[in-house]
């Protein structure tokens, strides 16, 4: 299958405003007249080293700001192309998958491999490969290119000089780029293909084109409301708390969100997977996973399902984000009481070769803030998987624990201003582990330590740190290890209790999923019971009425209470 569900429905587009597109991609010598410290850019990461090489490492907001720069400096309306613009000049009145045909080869684009198809490369000149019909060069490849567009789905019907959405929170780019290294990603590259990033994601595959002309007269479509954001409402939680033991499995009471079978875009029903989950202020809860058909691939993208208070069952899964043809691998999800916040990233290379970003909402996951990358994946140390977000009780310092990029270490980043900067602590835990660990699931004791659950062999990996993650040291655990599929989730009760759900590989505890309640902060764990309807990479959360809900892979689901887990027998009197 080749067309990709954005690219739906097929519609006749018309082209009534007349404009000029640069034969060429923006060179670094182009651009470095307007902003000469770019020229320190060349060649990094092996991208773009000459003059003549488009430019790359250029945010949207940068792109644009170049184009009127360029329109003040020679009083003509210079400006990024729409999406429908650029798909008009690439095609150059043909109606095939790419201008030159049905298929494209090492010696019509760069994709990444020398015109032989031997060898892997990198940018090339502008005007190394043969132009379209049209006289443009390297519509198809050498890098990708931003447009004017936010991303979002098509309408259907006919459509003049269209411009896309009012708002969203990825703009197009188009023609793909070098940076598979490939001719299999080819497909990434047909004039029809819609591609995207973050308007900040600066990255070495992306550069732009400018087009002369007055902006077209049409205007935006309004932006998507999905389903999980309609009818929510916007009141504060109830904290009334039921005392009796409760256990729900929604599995059993078929109550767990679904995905139609056969989906396939924007939501698969094929692989969901890598939990996240919290409590919204009005007492809802917010539960995301991405949904794929494999996990390295750039179909990768996240859904969600909202448990709205006082319902009995999860709403249906629902679109929750997704940067077309970026691997928007691991959804964390936090809320501080006030504002929810989202963590995830923006990677190129399957799961790695990461950004980081985080966006957050005010009024219960209705609307989010603008998506904003906070550790880059040009930075001194590049994290990818996001795993856990708490906050430091003393100096409300939010702290992500992550896996770091191509699993080299395991690190947590640091913010002391509620979001908006972050620095990577130097501590990696994986330095002082004497096997392989990975998915930190990070709690904070009651003497401000931090403790770090681990997936690794048996028996579980743990690491504390007395610095809020500048150093780490390893401590032992009584949890069986955990493989492929699994992730521990670690949550410190509003009572000060600590709980652990986790699964009992070894079947010594309860087998199967387990959850184990410690009132001294893990130097004992005196109740523990089987959990059932949850398992894979799971997720928890307190809600204010103190129902602790954990949420897995393949959207399940399974909710209790302190006075039921208090119901287990401790842990060493297991078998």
């Amino acid at each position: 299958m080749e067309r990709d569900d954005d690219e739906s429905p097929a519609h006749v587009v018309k082209i009534g405003n007349p404009y000029f597109l640069a034969v060429h991609e923006v060179t670094n010598a182009e651009y470095e007249q307007f902003d000469s410290a770019r020229k320190s850019w060349r060649n990094k990461f092996g991208a773009s080293p000459g003059g003549d090489h488009p430019v790359t490492f250029v945010t949207w907001d940068e792109a644009d700001a170049f184009c009127q720069w360029l329109s003040k400096k020679e009083g003509k309306p210079y400006r990024l192309p729409t999406e429908a613009e650029w798909e008009y000049a690439c095609r150059a009145g043909t109606t095939t998958k790419f201008s030159f045909g049905d298929d494209l080869s090492a010696e019509q684009a760069n994709l990444g491999v020398s015109k032989d198809g031997k060898k892997p490369q990198a940018t090339m000149p502008v005007g190394s490969y043969p132009a379209n019909a049209w006289g443009l060069h390297d519509m198809h490849g050498n890098v990708a290119e931003w447009c004017l567009d936010w991303h979002g789905p098509y309408e259907a019907g006919e459509q003049i000089d269209p411009m896309g959405r009012s708002h969203g929170y990825a703009r197009v780019v188009r023609g793909w780029s070098w940076q598979l290294q490939s001719m299999t990603a080819k497909r990434y590259a047909r004039s029809a293909n819609r591609s995207g990033h973050l308007p900040d994601d600066a990255n070495r595959c992306v550069g732009f084109r400018v087009v002369l002309g007055e902006m077209p007269d049409a205007k935006p479509l309004p932006p998507i409301v999905e389903p999980y954001q309609r009818d929510v409402k916007q009141i504060k939680a109830s904290t009334e708390a039921n005392k009796a033991p409760t256990f729900m499995n929604w599995a059993e009471r078929k109550k767990n969100p679904a995905i139609p079978k056969d989906s396939w875009g924007p939501m698969f029903s094929q692989h969901n997977h890598f939990a996240a989950v919290t409590f919204c202020p009005n007492g809802d809860l917010l539960a995301a996973w991405y949904t794929t058909v494999t996990e390295p691939g750039r179909e990768v993208a996240m859904a969600c399902s909202r448990f709205r208070a006082g319902s009995d069952r999860w709403d249906d899964a629902s679109p929750f984000f997704d940067v077309p043809d970026v691997n928007d691998h691991a959804p964390v999800l936090f809320c501080d009481g006030k504002r929810i916040f989202h963590f995830g990233t923006q990677s190129l290379k399957g799961w790695d070769d990461a950004s980081n970003f985080v966006r957050g909402s005010d009024d219960n996951g209705v609307t989010w803030s603008q998506p904003k990358i906070i550790i880059p994946r040009h930075g001194p140390l590049p994290l990818s998987q996001p795993c856990t977000c708490i906050v430091d009780r003393k100096t409300g310092a939010m702290l992500l624990a992550c896996d770091g990029d191509n699993h080299r270490d395991e690190r947590v980043a640091i913010s002391e201003d509620g979001g908006k900067n972050w620095k990577v602590q130097p501590g990696d835990m994986r330095a002082v582990a004497t096997r392989y660990v990975i998915h930190p699931a990070l709690v904070q004791r009651a003497d401000g330590s931090l403790l770090s659950f681990m997936r690794g062999p048996h028996p579980m990996p743990a690491y504390a740190s007395n610095d809020l993650g500048k150093t780490w040291s390893e401590v032992a655990t009584p949890f069986p290890g955990i493989g492929a599929g699994q992730r521990v989730a670690a949550l410190k009760l509003a009572s000060g209790a600590l709980v652990v759900v986790s699964h009992d590989n070894k079947t010594a505890i309860t087998g199967g999923v387990f959850a184990a309640l410690s009132d001294d902060d893990g130097a004992t764990w005196k109740h523990v019971r089987k959990v059932d309807g949850v398992h894979g990479y799971m997720a928890m959360t307190q809600t204010p009425n103190g129902m602790v809900h954990v949420f897995g892979t393949r959207m399940s689901a399974a909710s209790f209470n302190e006075a039921w887990l208090r119901e287990g027998k401790p842990l060493e009197a297991r078998p």
